[in-house]
């Protein structure tokens, strides 16, 4: 027989740990592509995946929002977790738009936004992914806009915002880059004279103010995204392609959403379950973005931390009348303009 032979294998290699930078990259395709099925395939609404990417951007998020949906689909007096805040940074505005009530009967006080009060807000609320730094009124207006997303920013948290555009020059756009902003959304109405009619400025100023931007962005290597939306009514809808024509491979994201209207409710609205609460520039607590006067008045956000407030006797209440369909105002006549045939999905179904 042939002498044994003992074969000398090196020893298994020491599992390599992944690194931190690794993890991240495959936890974000993952949320990324979790969020692609959702938009299509729940929500019917793939135009949705961008925006769920920018407002849940990790698993743990996706997962409370998850929560937030059963909570919802079981009408339950709870939900689970606040995830995001649109803070009122002012309700000042430059224009005087004819669909805004901004500078057209806002019964509310113009007020600005203490930067030490939206700071004592973040630091209250440490489930918060994503903020809206405005709500009604020209955010670019208030002196300390940056200073308040940089300090969400140096927090983990991401910001997004909507302007008019009218003073969006290089200076400011210097101060949103250096900010950490997520998007800056440009607000704008069908063609160039349904736009002027309604704002009062010229559409090609603000164009050119929002190519320039972008011009800025790209040789500073900026992150920042730019959006152009239009609320789609019966004023705007005839200029509906020319919009998306014209703003094609220029903007990052062209969005359309339906305005709220007047009309009866037929079914329980998501949004005050959603986990997003909505801070007035005076403190008011609403769920709504449309809630302009703040009727809902769910709890004081200048005071109260977001976690004490979406499960508190006002919120409950107000998913009790949802669940059973006794609606009081605003949310009785909450209705949207309906944009089926042009292919635009509703808002809030």
């Amino acid at each position: 027989m042939p002498p044994s032979v003992t074969l000398a294998l090196p020893p298994p290699a020491p599992a390599t740990p992944k690194s931190p930078a690794l993890l991240g990259r495959l936890e974000r395709r993952l949320v990324a592509s979790l969020h692609r099925f959702v938009a299509r395939h729940y929500l019917k609404k793939p135009e949705l995946a961008e925006l769920l990417d920018i407002k849940l951007p990790d698993l743990a998020s996706v997962g409370w929002a998850a929560l937030n949906e059963l909570a919802y689909r079981l009408r339950l007096e709870r939900t689970a977790r606040v995830l995001s805040l649109n803070i009122e940074t002012t309700n000042h505005c430059n224009l005087r738009c004819t669909i805004c009530p901004v500078n057209r009967g806002m019964a509310r006080a113009k007020k600005w936004l203490d930067p030490a009060v939206f700071e004592r807000l973040i630091d209250r609320s440490p489930t918060v992914r994503f903020i809206l730094p405005f709500q009604w009124g020209e955010p670019l207006l208030h002196p300390a806009i940056d200073r308040m997303v940089r300090y969400a920013r140096d927090r983990g948290i991401r910001s997004m915002m909507t302007t008019n555009g009218t003073l969006l020059d290089e200076a400011m756009a210097s101060r949103l880059f250096d900010s950490g902003l997520s998007r800056l959304t440009l607000s704008i109405d069908g063609d160039d004279a349904t736009h002027e009619r309604i704002r009062g400025v010229a559409l090609a100023e603000v164009r050119e103010r929002f190519l320039a931007t972008r011009k800025l962005r790209d040789a500073r290597g900026a992150e920042l995204r730019l959006d152009v939306s239009m609320v789609l009514d019966d004023t705007t809808k005839p200029a509906l392609d020319h919009y998306r024509a014209q703003w094609a491979g220029i903007a990052d994201r062209v969005q359309v959403i339906p305005r709220l209207a007047q009309g009866p409710r037929t079914t329980p609205c998501r949004e005050a379950w959603r986990g997003s609460l909505v801070v007035l520039v005076d403190g008011t607590v609403t769920t709504c973005c449309a809630d302009s006067e703040g009727q809902l008045a769910l709890g004081d956000g200048h005071r109260d931390a977001p976690a004490q407030i979406v499960n508190n006797a006002a919120f409950r209440a107000l998913r009790r009348a949802h669940r059973a369909c006794d609606w009081k105002a605003p949310c009785a006549g909450c209705s949207e303009f309906d944009g089926r045939d042009v292919g635009v999905n509703a808002r809030f179904s």
